[in-house]
């Protein structure tokens, strides 16, 4: 994903906001870059603040008041603050008046100045989640990224496991497409992670003998999901001479996989002739949203076991 430029932002939100140039139009070609959600050293996009700048800085009635009541000196020392060096633009609401002062620096500066009629809480609640979605950091994984019972589910393993057929299965069962063989993914939080669809490979899937099966056409439209948080990853993988004797029934710890620096529980499923792994695929779904309840069906079996064990035993020394 490009950085973002003012011009960018303006353009992309000019009719919802009445978006309009009101000084330092040199200043529309300055970018933001991806990755600036998690950089500490600037806020976003706030109401304006002069001693932890964000990188766009929203101007109404109460901070356009606040600066008229400054004398010349006061605001002249507190310019260097306003245009601090991460600044991208400022952007004046309510239809506010921007100081003579303001207007000249940011000429000088090459400082964009946007209005908008709309209230301050508008723009930046408005622009916040615009600019979370664009300046997200990202990555590309191989795998399926399904929506399965609304939980964002990736599916992933070796090629040729049988993924696409295993999210065709899902697909038909009533379950949502989001991206087959490419997934990106944003961090749009800090401790959320959102799939998307390569525009190449929208609506697509590619099974093995069949070709490519355009999704949106063989299901309708409620097949296909433009994008989802991603909550869960299940792995499919082959166990060792396709034993399943010598994997752990009861494994005792989560496993998680951490991408993007953030943490995910992970799912090992294995692959042998036989199972049915639609349906235990769909079963991890329903168990991890019972364990988001905190819901434990292996701690349940654990604590029914001792409890059992504790009964026979007291019924032995009687």
């Amino acid at each position: 994903m490009p950085d973002v430029s003012v011009q960018r932002l303006f353009d992309e939100n000019q009719d919802k906001l009445q978006l309009n140039w009101v000084a330092g139009r040199a200043g529309a070609a300055r970018k933001v870059p991806v990755g600036s959600l998690s950089d500490p050293r600037s806020g976003l996009i706030a109401h304006l603040n002069l001693t932890h700048p964000h990188r766009f800085q929203v101007l109404g009635q109460m901070e356009s008041l606040h600066l008229a009541q400054m004398d010349e000196s006061t605001l002249h020392r507190n310019l260097d603050n306003v245009f601090s060096e991460d600044l991208a633009a400022i952007l004046i609401t309510e239809n506010c008046p921007l100081p003579a002062i303001l207007q000249e620096a940011a000429e000088s500066r090459g400082i964009a100045v946007i209005g908008s009629p709309a209230t301050s809480s508008t723009v930046i609640n408005l622009l916040r989640h615009w600019l979370s979605q664009e300046l997200a950091e990202e990555t590309t994984v191989h795998g399926v990224f399904l929506v399965i019972l609304e939980v964002g589910v990736l599916i992933t393993g070796d090629a040729a496991v049988g993924k696409s057929e295993l999210a065709l299965e899902l697909i038909s069962r009533g379950h949502g497409l989001v991206a087959d063989d490419a997934v990106e993914l944003y961090r749009i939080g800090p401790e959320t992670l959102q799939g998307r669809c390569p525009p190449l490979l929208r609506d697509f899937i590619e099974v093995r003998g069949l070709g490519l099966i355009n999704i949106r056409s063989v299901f309708g439209e409620t097949a296909v999901r433009p994008r989802k948080n991603l909550k869960l990853i299940i792995h499919l993988e082959r166990p060792p001479n396709g034993d399943l004797s010598q994997l752990d029934r009861l494994p005792h710890t989560h496993q998680t996989q951490t991408i993007l620096g953030i943490k995910l529980p992970r799912i090992v499923l294995p692959v042998a002739v036989g199972r049915n792994l639609a349906v235990l695929v769909e079963a991890a779904t329903r168990n991890f949203i019972l364990h988001e309840r905190g819901i434990d069906s292996t701690e349940q079996f654990i604590k029914r076991q001792a409890e059992f064990l504790a009964t026979q035993s007291d019924s032995a020394h009687e």
